[in-house]
Parts: C-alpha cells; sequence; structure tokens
C-alpha cells in the first residue's frame, strides 16, 4: 500500500529581533523560522526531546542557552532544514554605521525603522522561498505594546505595491515566554549577533547552510 504524502494547510513564520531600532545599539538584528503546520508537528518533537534529555527547563532563547543547548538546536535545525522537512530560516541585520537607508538618525522614527527592517527581511526570505500554502500566519515577539502601533504594522505590511510579499491571513503578537517557535526566531537572530557582532569566535562554519542571511544597507 503506498503511503499518501500529507499536503501543508498552513504556513507559520515566526520572528523577533536582537539589538533596538533607535541608536542604543550598533546593529539591528530580524531573525524568522518558516514552518508548514507539518513541520511545525515534527519540529515540536524535536523541541520536546531538547527539553527533556537537556534538561531545558528556561526559554529557548540564545541568552538562556549554555554553549551544549546551543550546539543541540544548531543540529536539530540542520537536519530538519535537510531531510527534506520544510524548515526554512532567514536573518537580516543591519551594521548601523553602514546603514544608508531611512528612518535610523530620527529617534521618533523608530517605528518606522522597524517596520521597514520587516519588510526587508520578509523581502529577503521570500525572494528565495515560496509559501507552500495560501493560508500563511506570521506571528512576532510582542514589539508593540499599543494597539495603535500593532494597527501600523499590519497596514504596512498588507500595503504591497510591488507584490513582494503574499497576502497574510493572520498578522499577530504574542509573548515568546509561552510561544517556543518565536524562541528559535530569537536564537537565531542572537546567533547572528554573536558571529558578526559580539562574539565572532563562535563562528559556525556552516551557517549559511540552513539560515539564509541578508545584510540590510539601505
Amino acid at each position: 500500500m503506498i503511503e499518501t504524502r500529507r499536503r501543508p494547510k498552513r504556513d507559520f513564520l515566526f520572528i523577533d529581533e536582537s539589538g533596538e531600532p533607535g541608536l542604543e545599539t550598533d546593529y539591528y538584528i530580524l531573525g524568522l523560522v518558516h514552518l508548514t503546520d507539518i513541520s511545525f508537528e515534527k519540529m515540536n518533537i524535536h523541541l520536546g526531546a531538547l527539553r527533556y534529555f537537556g534538561n531545558i527547563k528556561k526559554e529557548l532563547k540564545s541568552t538562556d542557552l549554555n554553549p551544549l543547548q546551543r550546539e543541540k538546536l544548531h543540529a536539530i535545525l540542520k537536519i530538519m532544514s535537510s531531510q527534506g522537512d520544510f524548515l526554512k530560516a532567514t536573518a537580516v541585520f543591519v551594521r548601523k554605521g553602514r546603514y544608508s537607508g531611512p528612518y535610523l538618525l530620527a529617534s521618533q522614527d523608530s517605528l518606522k525603522f522597524r517596520h521597514y527592517i520587516l519588510r526587508k527581511l520578509l523581502e529577503c526570505h521570500f525572494e528565495k522561498f515560496q509559501p507552500q500554502t495560501n493560508e500563511i500566519e506570521l506571528i512576532l515577539d510582542r514589539f508593540h505594546t499599543g494597539e495603535d502601533k500593532e494597527r501600523q504594522m499590519r497596514n504596512y505590511l498588507r500595503t504591497d505595491r510591488y507584490n513582494c510579499l503574499p497576502d497574510f491571513l493572520h498578522i499577530v503578537q504574542v509573548d515568546s515566554r509561552y510561544i517556543d517557535f518565536l524562541q528559535i526566531a530569537d536564537w537565531v537572530a542572537g546567533t547572528i549577533k554573536e558571529v558578526y557582532f559580539t562574539h565572532p569566535e563562535r563562528k559556525y562554519k556552516d551557517l549559511s547552510h540552513y539560515i539564509h542571511i541578508c545584510e540590510i544597507t539601505c
């Protein structure tokens, strides 16, 4: 009997940041993890095993993991992305000293800068990876505390004059403390921060094989 391959019904994109959208840090990074409902289930099994055997009781954020735990998570992402399961990761980073684009220098425009780099992240991601379904959910860590700012973000991402982005079924903000996949997105952003900014000696030699990395300069 031939087993029928399941088709995904929904895409999930999880996004978290590292650094500040203003001038407090010399970098700003966004990490994205993209799964389908099918790879979501498989990844949950891996993460459950990682928590159990790695004795991880805290969040899966880059700052909360020890070197061995970070290496195990690195291995899981590499395995999932290389075995045909749909798990794609993208990160964009800004070296603020090199950046010549809009919104950074005016502190009152930090909201616009964050939204602008978020759009750049999504454009960079979808240039390389296609959605697997027509139902796409965008889940972000709670960047904005006010409904007004959240509404501006949604409207900005849904106003796509050049057809660079797909239509999003939902755009939501949640607290990363109870969403493991947002914590994985934080790990992606945190890894880029270490490799490019704070700890270049910790380079993962095959990082670019499973994280699509773009520098935003304008």
